[in-house]
Order: C-alpha cells, then structure tokens, then sequence
C-alpha cells in the first residue's frame, strides 16, 4: 500500500545530524510512498529531493527553535485542513505543541527520538521536560506509535515513561553500503586510526590522543586522524601542532569521509557510558564497519553489536581503555588485519544497511510492527 506521509523535523538538511532523516526519507520514496517534508529549511534547499517540502518559520533564539517550528506548523495545518496525510512523524521536540491540534484533526501520529537531550546545561534541562511530555503522548494514545535507535534507547523509554513496549520500535542507524568501501587497504607497518564526528569534550575525544602516544611509547606505530568540529577543537589542534602521528582536521563532506575511511584501519568509538551515549546508535560505528575498519571503543550499550568478533570488534571499559589497547594493538598485523576488515565489511552487509532500517520504520508508519 502506498502511504502519504508527512514529517514535521527540527532537522535541517545542511546539518551533518540529519544523515538519519535524508536516508529515511530517501528509502520511503524508494519504495514508492509519498513524502512531505516540514522543516525551516528554505524551500530552495529541497528543490531536488524527491519529495515535497513544506518551508516553516523558525527562530535562530537559542531555546526557542522547537517552539516556534512547532507553532508555525499548527499554523499550516490550521490554514490547510484539507490536506490529509495516512501517517504524520513528528520528532519529539515538535510533539507536545503540535500533536494534541493534529490528533483532533484526524491524523495518526509517530513520534520520532533520535536521542534524548544531549545539553547538559540549563537549556538541556528544559528539554527533558518536552522529552518527557513527548513520551506520555505516547502513553496517552494522542501520538500511536514512537520509535528509538537501539534496545537500550527502548528500555530507557519504557522505564522512565512505563510505556507498553509494544509501542516503541527500534529503528538504527544504519549505512550506504554503495558509499563506502573496504577495497584500498595498505598496511605499511602504522595502524591509521579515525574518528569522525563532534569533537566536543563530553564525546570523550580528548582520551584518544593519549591512547595514540601511549600506543607509540609502548613501541606500536600509529597515525591518529581526527576529523569534525567542537568544543575540543582547538585543544586537539594544538596537540596535532606538536605531535607528528596526530591530524585534526575540520568538518568535512560525506565523500571525503568515505574516501578517508577506505585507507584508514581502526575506527574509535570513544563516547562514555553516559546515558546519553549509552542510548544511542552510533552513524558512524556502522561506516567504520562498512569500510572495513576494525571497531576499538567504550564498552556500553550504545557501541555493543551482536555476533561480533573481538578479533575485530573490541570494547573496552573507560578505566581500562588505554591498556586494553595495548594488549589488542600489540597483536596486530597484517593478516589479521586482512581477515578482520573482511568479516566487519561482510558483518555491515548483513546487518547495517539502511534498508533494514527502512524496513522497521515501514511496518511502524502502516500501523506497527
């Protein structure tokens, strides 16, 4: 049955985060469904996506972008009662001031949750209070369905909210096989170590230049390449300036990423076991694996795979992380670093594709799984 679905995101296409959403909406077109995109994006920067875009007006007030995208979007189904969507998903900031309106309207709703809030500060705070409020609209029967990233991410929904877990769906990152290639692999003696992604403090990131130079003290040959933007930033750089085994390097576009990641040999998961990480489903532990990287992180719920090997798939605690790493780095060598970038591309192949991802969050929109 081919669905007409509406999606009412806090996402903005330019944003790296919104990786998730494009390929998501990317897959229900694929499979033929119609799709309306309501953000504050201009409507220009849609112009040749495959789907409709609906441009809503939002403020750059730090605090005040949910509420006032929210409001906008009331406005537009006040002013367009006739347009009728078979599902609206609604991404949990947007939820408590749009989905009591739309519900009365007739429309069936799914609430969409990424990640809870990340903010640690004053304005994070406020936003588990629309989290929460979000979550019992669920409860209440207002939103039909929610979904989340990981199992973990569901447990911590059902505990905090005591929500039938029949009502919450586990939708994961997931990857572009096609992107990403495990074909260019060279091994001269150095193991290239990656991380991409926010460069902010509370990623644990600041951990990984140490973990570089005790590798090296220990007589391990590394190359630490560390790519994104953050509040470690310029800590990081500095560090690059003295250290010849360390690149910092800023944001960069989805392709060099791939490119970077077909010659590199680990890829670092370094996020801590904060509620936070340990909820999530990680974008990038699925392109490492899809470019045939061995995986070196935390251990917690957040970067834990099933059927893995710690041949390599490692994980280790945070107050072992440096010394584990040498006991796995120490044994490293060219075979095994063959074989295990095989079995991680053949274990993406078989597990991390977006189109399983599509698939849940298909069955979720026709009405649950």
């Amino acid at each position: 049955m081919i669905m007409n679905i509406a999606w009412l995101t806090v996402r903005k296409w330019d944003d790296f985060c919104s990786t998730t959403t494009d390929a998501l909406a990317h897959g229900l077109i694929e499979r033929g469904h119609l799709l309306t995109v309501f953000n504050g994006d201009a409507s220009e920067h849609h112009a040749s996506k495959p789907w409709s875009h609906i441009s809503l007006e939002q403020s750059s007030f730090p605090g005040r972008s949910g509420a006032s995208l929210a409001r906008s979007a009331v406005l537009w189904f006040q002013e367009n009662p006739e347009e009728s969507y078979d599902a609206i998903v609604v991404d949990w900031p947007l939820a408590p001031r749009t989905a009591g309106f739309l519900e009365k309207q007739g429309h069936r709703l799914v609430l969409m949750d990424r990640s809870p809030p990340a903010d640690v500060s004053l304005l994070g705070k406020l936003q588990w209070r629309v989290w929460k409020k979000a979550w019992g609209l669920v409860k209440k029967g207002v939103i039909d369905q929610g979904t989340v990233v990981s199992d973990a991410h569901r447990t911590f929904v059902h505990n905090r909210r005591t929500i039938d877990y029949g009502l919450i769906h586990v939708i994961p990152a997931g990857v572009h096989l096609a992107q990403f290639s495990s074909q260019n692999k060279r091994y001269d003696g150095t193991l290239k170590m990656v991380y991409h992604g926010r460069l902010d403090k509370h990623r644990g990131v600041l951990a990984l230049p140490m973990l570089a130079r005790k590798l090296l003290n220990h007589g391990v040959k590394v190359d630490l390449t560390l790519v994104g933007e953050g509040d470690a930033y310029e800590v990081l750089k500095e560090i690059s300036t003295s250290e010849s085994s360390i690149t910092v390097s800023p944001s960069m576009a989805r392709e060099e990423i791939s490119a970077l990641l077909e010659v590199q040999h680990i890829g670092l998961l370094p996020m801590p076991d904060t509620p936070v990480w340990s909820l999530a489903s990680p974008l990038k532990r699925s392109e490492y694996l899809a470019s045939g990287l061995l995986v070196y992180g935390t251990d917690h719920a957040g970067h834990q795979l099933e059927q893995t090997s710690t041949d390599w798939f490692q994980l280790a605690s945070m107050e072992n992380f440096h010394n584990q790493a040498l006991n796995w780095f120490n044994g490293m060598d060219e075979n095994k670093l063959r074989i295990g970038s095989k079995a991680a591309r053949l274990y993406a192949e078989a597990h991390c594709s977006w189109e399983k991802s599509v698939d849940r969050f298909e069955r979720v929109l026709y009405n649950g799984e």
